[in-house]
């Protein structure tokens, strides 16, 4: 068996990268490092403005807080008792008296 009988097999002549390759591969990895490193201060900075929004002084008392927020139940029904049950296959009439009572009740609790 001689060399010309065995395929020679291809070999590779290494990793060659032109230099617009190189140019946008380290543009690339610029890009996440500085992603990277502004993340934080750029937090930090739209956490300040979001929540700045609530020192707004007369502005403050209408938004939502934990303390001037109107619990459920805290009229003279609680819990599922506040609500009225509406089934499958109640007739017409059924859920317009259903309807009512409801009405009722909170004209009732909105009165107290």
């Amino acid at each position: 068996m001689t060399d010309d009988d065995v395929p020679k097999l291809p070999r590779g002549r290494g990793l060659r990268l032109s230099r617009p390759q190189l140019i946008r591969i380290a543009g690339t990895v610029f890009l996440l490092v500085f992603l990277i490193m502004m993340q934080r201060p750029c937090a930090d900075a739209v956490s300040k403005f979001v929540t700045g929004f609530g020192d707004q002084g007369s502005a403050s008392a209408q938004m939502p807080r934990p303390d001037n927020i109107d619990v459920p139940g805290s009229g003279s029904a609680s819990g599922a008792d506040a609500y009225e049950r509406l089934r499958p296959g109640m007739t017409e009439a059924e859920v317009k008296a259903a309807i009512e009572r409801a009405k009722r009740k909170a004209a009732g609790s909105a009165e107290r």
